[in-house]
């Protein structure tokens, strides 16, 4: 199935554009779509899971403008078309 992911501030950066489609298997979990991103883009990973695998604790995910807990990302299940937002932290002053 089809899931548009959206990626903000240095997460942006780092794939190199802001959205894409990405393919998951039907019933994919939003943390299986994160380990799914890590994986695929060794550049990226760092900046959505640690070196263990686990979910970085400052991410900030949303899927459809509903915000995501990291303890829930794994019950959380992807639907074909749902949207995906992946928020780094920001830093700034």
């Amino acid at each position: 199935m089809k899931i548009h992911v959206q990626y903000t501030a240095q997460l942006r950066t780092a794939v190199g554009h802001a959205e894409e489609l990405v393919d998951v298997a039907d019933g994919a979990s939003l943390a299986e779509l994160l380990a799914h991103l890590a994986a695929r883009q060794p550049d990226v990973g760092p900046h959505l899971v640690t070196n263990t695998g686990e979910i970085r604790p400052s991410l900030l995910m949303a899927v459809n403008g509903t915000a995501v807990p990291r303890n829930a990302a794994g019950a959380a299940l992807l639907h074909e078309g749902d949207v995906v937002a992946l928020l780094p932290p920001i830093a700034g002053g």
